[in-house]
């Protein structure tokens, strides 16, 4: 009694129960969730890094600048403030001119109409008017006032962007000297940008690293855990989140090149291990793949068909097997294993057990009548047709 709750406990424990469809599908979303949740709040502690204050260019600049350069720093925006108040100037002026120029043609439109009404009064020998004659006159004074103060105005005019040019031309040499002045000023503060920047990438990783290796030991020392999904979900969010402080503040053509090296050893890892299944595949790979050809009455070893009983004269392959219905099984008759071995490669395929008696599959740990076996007889049963 005692060796058969211990086998049962051996079964319990190398076949974990993996729970109803609909329990799986809400631990995948959980377990996404997880991740996403993951990546959000090592998202809100890498942002409470960043806040740390980088240096101000203005307060740099001013604690490295010579007496020289803070004068040409400061006739630059005395000749800004110069050519803002020029500006201004010109474009009132222009504004009163454009009055002016109005009022001048409606004094020319106004002289000409007089004009007109003194060569009829001509040519009908009519004298004009003395309030006629008195407005040809004032608006003939009006207009010649009002173009002397056109002239006037395209006078000052021509003065304020002589001036403004000049201010120009000054502010641009002065702030040619300053820029030259500020070069290595610039250089010596992009250096310490480039290093804060450094410092930030280095304090986020120094918190994402642990976490990272944390995930990857317990990923590796623990892959038949219960708790697999929750170290998975955490370590894929730690990485990508790693990835994104790397890419951001390194130069892309390092990052580049990490990134490369990286996706070459896991895809180089994938196909050791690939390569190392199809050599010296181990226990669990050997069932599931003899569990598999026997599904579909093939030889494990040599996918030979398996004709034993109504299917002694049946063909199929892998594809069409589930299209190829024995006679007896279609006339409702049961259908009973015996002994056999492949006649391609000559593995035993089914054999008596010897707990019960009955014909068992060979190639898999249990027998399908009492349950008798171990997951170790398929290795052992390997390692004898390797060395045969």
């Amino acid at each position: 009694m005692s060796a058969k709750v211990k086998t049962h406990d051996q079964r319990k424990k190398a076949h974990r129960p993996k729970g109803p469809w609909l329990n799986r599908v809400f631990i995948g979303m959980l377990t996404f969730c997880f991740g996403l949740l993951t990546f959000i709040f090592e998202g809100f502690v890498l942002r409470d890094i960043e806040t740390i204050r980088q240096p101000d260019w203005e307060t740099y600049r001013s604690q490295r600048s010579d007496q020289s350069l803070s004068e040409l720093q400061v006739r630059s925006s005395e000749l800004g403030r110069q050519l803002a108040d020029l500006d201004r100037q010109i474009k009132r002026q222009e504004a009163e001119q454009r009055v002016l120029q109005d009022g001048s043609r409606n004094l020319q439109e106004t002289m000409r109409q007089l004009v007109e009404l003194q060569r009829l009064s001509i040519q009908k020998e009519v004298a004009m008017s003395e309030g006629d004659q008195a407005n040809l006159s004032t608006a003939l004074n009006q207009f010649l006032e009002t173009q002397t103060r056109y002239q006037s105005f395209n006078k000052q005019l021509q003065d304020q962007h002589e001036t403004k040019r000049l201010a120009e031309d000054e502010k641009r040499s002065v702030d040619d000297q300053v820029q030259q002045a500020t070069a290595p000023i610039r250089r010596e503060y992009d250096q310490e940008i480039r290093q804060f920047r450094m410092r930030l990438a280095l304090y986020q990783l120094l918190v994402l690293i642990p976490l990272l290796l944390a995930s990857g030991t317990l990923l590796l020392k623990r892959p038949q855990s219960g708790y697999y999904p929750v170290f998975l979900a955490f370590g894929l969010a730690t990485l990508f989140k790693c990835y994104l402080v790397v890419d951001r503040y390194f130069p892309a053509r390092y990052v580049n090149y990490v990134l490369i090296l990286l996706l070459l050893a896991v895809v180089g890892k994938l196909l050791m291990y690939s390569i190392g299944l199809v050599l010296s595949p181990g226990k669990k790979w050997l069932i599931k793949q003899y569990r598999e050809a026997y599904e579909r009455f093939l030889c494990p070893v040599c996918e030979y068909p398996i004709r034993t009983g109504p299917r002694r004269f049946l063909y199929w392959t892998r594809r069409t097997v589930h299209k190829t219905i024995p006679p007896q099984a279609s006339s409702g008759q049961p259908l009973q294993d015996e002994p056999y071995s492949c006649p391609s490669c000559g593995t035993t395929l089914f054999e008596d057990c010897r707990q019960c008696g009955h014909s068992r599959h060979s190639l898999l740990p249990h027998c399908s009548h009492c349950g008798e076996g171990s997951e170790d007889e398929v290795v052992k049963h390997d390692l004898k047709g390797t060395e045969t």
